[in-house]
C-alpha cells in the first residue's frame, strides 16, 4: 500500500499544472464601467479629421445582435441622455451617455456616414457578478508544434454584459468569446478561447484570464503557467520530483534494514533451536537389565 500510495503521488506531481497567483495588470483603456445612473463619456478615434461632431454617427452592439445607430440631441430639453461631441484630438469623437442604465452596456463604434466603422470601448452598467460567481481556466495537453489552445469559463453572473481578455506573457490579446448562455440554476456563463504559441506556453510565462464584470471597474482573474516560477506557489517538477526521488531512496534503505533485522532474528532462532537438539542429544542413556534366577526343584 505504501509504495502504491508513493507511486500516484509522484505521477501527479510530474504532470501537475501549477496555477499561479494573479498579479496586478494595467487598466484597459478599451473598456468603460459605470455604476447605474452615471455619465460616461466614450471616446472613438478615426482615420480622417472630425471638422463637424454632428457629421460622425455613433452605434451599439451588444451581444448577438447586429449594430445599432444611437440618436444625438442637442441636450436642450429635459431627459437627453447622448450628445455627440469632438474629442480633444482632431481625430477624435466622444459621445457622452447621461443617466446610464444597464442596457446600455455593449460595445460601441464611431463612424461617417457610409464609411467603415471604427472601434470604440466597450461599456460596461451594473455588476454582472453574483456570490456565486466564479472562473475556471481549462488546459489542454500540450503539443509539440502550433498553439495550445487556453479556455477560460465565467459563470455564476446575473448576465452576459462581460469582457473577457487575456493577458500572455505580457501582451493582451482579446481572444474568442462566445455570446453565453443561461444555465440550469438561472445565471449566466460566459466562455472564451485564445491560441497560445507552443513556445510561450513551454517557456512558462504567465497566461492570464481577465473578466472584467462591470460596476466600478469590478473583474476576476485567474493565471496558469506551464512551469511554476515563483517558489511559492506550490511543489512543480523538477523540485518536487528531485524531492519524491529522496523520499523513495529513503523508503527503500528502511525496508533493506527491516528485512534484515527480520532475517537475524530468523538465524538467530534457528541456533538455539540447534543447540537444543545437541543438548538432548547428549544425555545419558538408560539402559533396561533382567535378571534371571534358577529354578527351585528340577524338571522332571
Amino acid at each position: 500500500m505504501l509504495m502504491e500510495a508513493w507511486t500516484l503521488f509522484v505521477t501527479v506531481q510530474m504532470f501537475r499544472v501549477c496555477v499561479a497567483e494573479p498579479k496586478p495588470l494595467s487598466e484597459i483603456p478599451a473598456v468603460v464601467t459605470a455604476d447605474i445612473g452615471q455619465m460616461v463619456e466614450l471616446s472613438c478615434e478615426l482615420t480622417y479629421r472630425v471638422e463637424v461632431a454632428s457629421n460622425v454617427f455613433w452605434y451599439k452592439q451588444r451581444a448577438d445582435e447586429p449594430p445599432v445607430a444611437i440618436k444625438s440631441t442637442e441636450c436642450k430639453e429635459n431627459g437627453c441622455r447622448t450628445t455627440y461631441k469632438k474629442g480633444s484630438g482632431d481625430r477624435t469623437s466622444v459621445l457622452e451617455l447621461r443617466d446610464v442604465r444597464v442596457e446600455d452596456s455593449g460595445s460601441y463604434y464611431c463612424s461617417r456616414r457610409h464609411s467603415r466603422l471604427a472601434k470604440g470601448p466597450t461599456l460596461l452598467v451594473g455588476d454582472s457578478s453574483t456570490n456565486r460567481t466564479y472562473m475556471q481556466v481549462f488546459v489542454p495537453p500540450s503539443e509539440r508544434t502550433g498553439s495550445v489552445h487556453l479556455a477560460c469559463l465565467v459563470g455564476g453572473l446575473s448576465s452576459i454584459q462581460i469582457v473577457i481578455y487575456w493577458n500572455i506573457s505580457g501582451q493582451i490579446m482579446e481572444g474568442w468569446s462566445d455570446t453565453g448562455r443561461l444555465d440550469p440554476d438561472q445565471s449566466y456563463s460566459v466562455r472564451s478561447q485564445v491560441p497560445v504559441p507552443v513556445e510561450t506556453w513551454m517557456s512558462g510565462g504567465d497566461c492570464t484570464c481577465i473578466a472584467q464584470l462591470g460596476g466600478a471597474g469590478k473583474s476576476i482573474i485567474k493565471s496558469v503557467s506551464h512551469i511554476t516560477i515563483e517558489p511559492d506557489q506550490g511543489w512543480c517538477p523538477p523540485t518536487a520530483i528531485l524531492l519524491g526521488i529522496l523520499v523513495f531512496l529513503v523508503i527503500l534503505i528502511i525496508i533493506r534494514i527491516s528485512k534484515q533485522r527480520r532475517s537475524g532474528a530468523h538465524r538467530q532462532l534457528a541456533t538455539h533451536q540447534v543447540h537444543g537438539t545437541a543438548a538432548q542429544s547428549q544425555a545419558p542413556i538408560v539402559y533396561a537389565s533382567l535378571e534371571f534366577g534358577a529354578s527351585a526343584s528340577p524338571l522332571r
